[in-house]
């Protein structure tokens, strides 16, 4: 018969096989004709296994075995096993022409394997065999594909590698703090990007048991399907089915598929308690602010917003304020814990156990206690690309509510947000009532009546000071004279909306003037504007009131607004803006206002990039 070649790269990963012998399988799945193979093993050098420290040279061990489909199967598939091992190990098995263009292998061989339409459904076992310095073989999984005669294996797992400060444990538990599902049966399908993607919604385990001898000096392996521990994890120490000793990681951690983050003298006090991790704030882009939507553990990258330059060496970090959005301050630490971390070029903060919607800063300081840049935390549960708005006559995508807003209900100020001097990234409070009081915050705001000193770099070292300005300084924040940059259609660095928002365009590219003069609604009783959408219902608007440029006090609130565009002239700039009183012949709606000062403080509503 005629003999094929399969080749398997194997590269330095974290992986060592199993010593025991395990002989072929002589049923062979389907019914068509199988031929003798040789398989030459390697893994794809992509996604070699990543742990913290050095790690040895890996090799397969003589006897391991592989799962590999030619066809829609269960039972394991075809068995293949080396007898020599190596660093590319030969295995012996019968195949034939892969069914479905083709073939499918999986590490370890197991009988309770099976393949069809793509997706391999393995087992990850709840109970592990501790081995000093390596994995349990039967719990690391590895999977490969191809239509050629070689194919490259995937790391599926990722997970955590330990060592103990003291002997005399006989089992070492695994869980996470928020009753993840971590062992059991499971689905791996590869993605678009080529990478096995795994799937424990079938599982049921709660925890994953390590048993064996531990001894201090060696380290130890628990296998653990890629996913996030909100509430980070547990790990108990056993002797004799008794608990003795627990250690609790209470951060947010995440499990990658072929990364396993050491951790020394785990049994050791606090050795968990240091562990820093969060959600990624910049998945979907750096900004000058970030929305978060529940309690947690976050991280953001230490860069001017929405760009990749660093903000410089930054040596602490802190929250300037915070607010509920209401006339009451709130305690510090009620929207955000004050324990803020760098570390490794990025700021990791908690929100406070009890989620609270509100907004709040963060800075970050050098050596020399100077601000170099601050991020606005939009504390708010709600998904900007989920509740995005058309208007009728329209087809730009509008942010649903304006910058700091916690509502989208007429009913109440909770829907009016905050304030911005046009061009600057930072946030001002709003209004919480009709008489113009503003946001209690934990902080402090300053006003300073503009000068020389008054730059761009001043605006970013002094985020919380109102620069106050009159026709001297030609009512702008800048006292050198206007710089159109600060707001474009392509976003800038100064930019206060969300990744994957903007400050919209206006004047006659607007949305308002677009939508036309038939699209909106005055609301006299709420006091706003509601704009028409295309699927029906309507967007609200609220007359949220301004902050004066030359006192810095709020004014007209519940009956005056404008809304920032990127739209500038020589002096001013183009708004949207409104007037509502007790009727129509008092009120006006202005789509296009084209002389608003920029000194003033406004509300912004985010367009979509």
């Amino acid at each position: 018969m005629r003999r094929l070649k399969l080749s398997f790269l194997l590269l330095a990963i974290a992986f060592f096989s199993c010593q025991k012998e395990v002989p072929l399988n002589d049923s062979l799945p389907g019914n068509q004709s199988r031929q003798p193979i040789v398989l030459k093993a390697y893994l794809s050098n992509s996604t070699k296994a990543s742990i913290s420290d050095a790690f040895g040279t890996v090799v397969w061990n003589s006897d391991d075995t592989l799962s590999v489909f030619d066809s829609p199967a269960v039972n394991g598939g075809n068995k293949f096993v080396t007898a020599d091992g190596g660093e590319k190990a030969e295995f012996s098995g019968e195949a034939g022409t892969p069914s479905d263009g083709q073939f499918y292998a999986l590490y370890p061989y197991s009988k309770s394997a099976s393949y069809s339409d793509g997706t391999i459904s393995a087992y990850l076992p709840q109970e592990q065999v501790a081995v000093a310095g390596s994995f349990d073989p039967a719990a690391f999984l590895m999977v490969g594909r191809s239509a050629t005669t070689e194919i490259g294996f995937y790391d599926v797992l990722g997970g955590i590698r330990f060592s103990v400060e003291n002997s005399g444990y006989d089992a070492v538990e695994f869980s996470g703090n928020d009753n993840e599902t971590v062992a059991g049966p499971l689905t791996i399908s590869f993605a678009d990007d080529g990478y096995p993607v795994a799937d424990m919604s079938t599982s049921s385990s709660k925890s994953i048991s390590l048993k064996g001898e531990f001894e201090p000096g060696n380290y130890y392996y628990f296998s653990i399907v890629p996913q996030v521990f909100k509430k980070g994890f547990t790990l108990k120490f056993m002797q004799n089915g008794s608990v003795v000793k627990t250690a609790v990681c209470p951060s947010y951690v995440t499990v990658q598929r072929y990364i396993f983050a050491t951790v020394r003298y785990a049994d050791k006090e606090g050795s968990l308690s240091n562990i820093i991790d969060g959600f990624a704030l910049d998945s979907d882009g750096t900004s000058n602010c970030y929305i978060v939507r529940e309690q947690g553990s976050y991280k953001f990258p230490l860069v001017k917003g929405n760009s990749n330059v660093s903000v410089g060496t930054v040596a602490s970090a802190k929250v300037l304020w915070e607010t509920d959005n209401t006339s009451t301050a709130v305690a510090t630490g009620a929207l955000i814990k004050p324990q803020i971390t760098v570390k490794n070029g990025k700021i990791y903060f908690k929100t406070a156990d009890t989620f609270k919607p509100g907004n709040a800063l963060i800075g970050a300081y050098d050596a020399s206690g100077k601000l170099l840049w601050s991020w606005h935390i939009w504390l708010c549960d709600f998904d900007p690309q989920l509740t995005k708005q058309v208007y009728v006559n329209t087809n730009t995508y509008m942010m649903d509510r304006n910058i700091g807003a916690l509502s989208t209900s007429p009913s109440g100020t909770l829907s009016y947000g905050l304030f911005y001097q046009w061009g600057r990234k930072d946030p001002f409070p709003g209004s919480t009532d009709l008489t113009g009081t503003p946001m209690a915050t934990t902080g402090t705001f300053d006003k300073l009546k503009c000068n020389s000193d008054c730059t761009v770099d001043f605006a970013v070292e002094h985020p919380a000071t109102f620069i106050l300005c009159d026709d001297s300084s030609g009512n702008d924040w800048i006292s050198a004279g206007r710089d159109n940059t600060l707001w474009t259609a392509e976003k800038t660095i100064y930019d206060p909306c969300p990744a994957g928002w903007r400050v919209p365009d206006g004047g006659t590219d607007g949305v308002w003037m677009l939508a036309g003069e038939n699209s909106y609604s005055m609301d006299f009783y709420y006091k706003g504007v509601k704009f028409n959408l295309k699927n029906g219902g309507t967007a609200w608007y609220p007359a949220t009131g301004f902050i004066h440029r030359g006192e810095g006090d709020i004014r007209l609130s519940g009956q005056f607004a404008d809304y920032w565009t990127v739209k500038t002239a020589t002096q001013n700039v183009t708004t949207f803006e409104f007037y509502i009183k007790n009727n129509a012949d008092d009120s006006y709606v202005g789509l296009m206002y084209n002389n608003k000062t920029r000194g003033e403080g406004h509300a912004v509503r985010c367009q979509k990039l």
